[in-house]
């Protein structure tokens, strides 16, 4: 199925089974300086949350549909984390579109969302309802 591009997505033109685009998520972590100290001086990363983890889903649902329909009161994304996960690890995320609805208004089109480690494994799930 095609991938969709938030350039040219509308409504209209997204099909059950099409792909979003992939996104890649790291963080940059700073060296750890030389000497017996380094431990004592670096910060302790937490585990992503889902917060976190709806900020990446958004980041992706911005590359695949307007940032007007992602934006919009009416979308919604709920995550569920399996395996925790920390900022600075490289994640994947990509997903499909499940299906899609304009007997609702605004029309809605729903897609499932696979976060995974760079190993292949599954680290989260996520839904989102995108709102036209």
């Amino acid at each position: 199925m095609p991938t969709l591009w938030a350039q040219t997505s509308t409504f209209h033109n997204i099909a059950v089974g099409d792909d979003l685009p992939i996104l890649v998520k790291f963080e940059f972590r700073m060296p750890i300086p030389d000497g017996a100290g380094a431990l004592a001086i670096s910060q302790k990363e937490e585990p992503v949350d889902t917060e976190k983890l709806t900020g990446y889903v958004k980041e992706l649902l911005l590359k695949g549909f307007p940032a007007s329909s992602v934006n919009s009161a009416a979308t919604t994304i709920d995550v569920e984390i399996s395996t925790e996960f920390l900022p600075g690890d490289t994640v994947s995320l990509s997903g499909y579109v499940v299906s899609k609805s304009d007997e609702t208004a605004p029309p809605t089109v729903k897609c499932k969302i696979t976060v995974e480690s760079e190993k292949g494994a599954s680290l989260a799930e996520g839904r989102a309802e995108v709102s036209f």
